[in-house]
């Protein structure tokens, strides 16, 4: 079949790479695996094998025939549908109540389309109350920003988001001769454990999206800069002259840019402003 470019479709055909993605998931008989972009079942046979229960979710129809077709009367569940249409809390507890002798966490696994992995990685970690880990396939570069420590010039946006969440780690990387079509980027296979309990104390999880975006909004520039050019859109209340105070009373020079903040100093700023905000009702 071939591939369809606006899906971005590229289908993984080494078998190696296969059997290592499985290997490192390690799917247990009592749990869920939910598989993000099965395909033409490359990963998805194998983690049947090994998982005791599989749900697909598979844009494409035709491939969905193709696997209904291949899998009848098997330990999966298939999908028709964009996972960024899927309620994933509402999906695993469903699931769960089907199948009651299986752990309530799902472990993801997903080969993710390049235009949308930052998209789909924010529904994921959006969901993680029912995900123990995610397993994802990713453009290196991306794979990369999101594992990358503070300080790094690749530290932005997912990787904050990300760290706070979930304990990240690249395992290995992918050559594009893996695919079918051959990609003109190389993959890499990142590991998201999410943390049992909270690492980082978040006072409010939408303000804290809010408040990263706008500090990272224009890289070059001082976080006071940063934040004053996005008060607005973190929230109306808030006035340029606001930012000041608030970065004194979270313990930030005025002067570093976001980059140099840790995920702990983002949860600090969340909370000063969460607090700001409040008062200001």
């Amino acid at each position: 079949m071939k591939a369809k470019k606006s899906l971005g479709q590229n289908f993984l055909v080494d078998q190696n790479i296969v059997a290592r993605i499985v290997n490192s998931v390690s799917a247990k008989q009592d749990e869920f695996v939910l598989e993000i972009g099965p395909g033409h079942g490359a990963i998805t046979k194998n983690l049947m094998e090994k998982a005791g229960w599989v749900i697909a979710v598979e844009i494409d129809e035709s491939l969905v025939a193709e696997l209904e077709s291949n899998f009848p009367n098997s330990n999966l569940s298939i999908i028709s549908s964009d996972i960024l249409d899927l309620n994933i809390i509402q999906l695993v507890n469903e699931q769960s109540k089907l199948h009651p002798q299986l752990k309530n966490k799902i472990r993801v696994v997903a080969n993710l389309p390049y235009y949308i992995s930052t998209a789909i990685l924010s529904r994921l970690i959006q969901a993680r109350s029912v995900i123990k880990d995610m397993t994802l396939m990713l453009q290196k570069e991306v794979a990369e920003r999101i594992a990358s420590p503070a300080g790094n010039k690749d530290y932005g946006v997912l990787s904050v988001i990300a760290q706070t969440y979930c304990q990240t780690k690249i395992l290995f990387d992918v050559k594009a001769g893996c695919f079918r079509p051959i990609p003109k980027v190389e993959s890499s296979i990142l590991r998201l454990e999410v943390y049992e309990e909270p690492v980082i104390k978040i006072v409010d999880d939408n303000l804290l999206v809010k408040i990263v975006n706008g500090a990272f909004s224009q890289r070059r520039k001082t976080i006071l800069n940063s934040l004053k050019a996005s008060c607005n859109t973190i929230d109306p209340k808030l006035f340029p002259q606001d930012i000041i105070a608030i970065l004194d009373l979270a313990n930030i020079a005025p002067e570093r840019r976001a980059e140099t903040l840790s995920c702990q100093e983002f949860a600090k700023l969340t909370e000063v402003f969460f607090q700001k905000l409040t008062q200001a009702l």
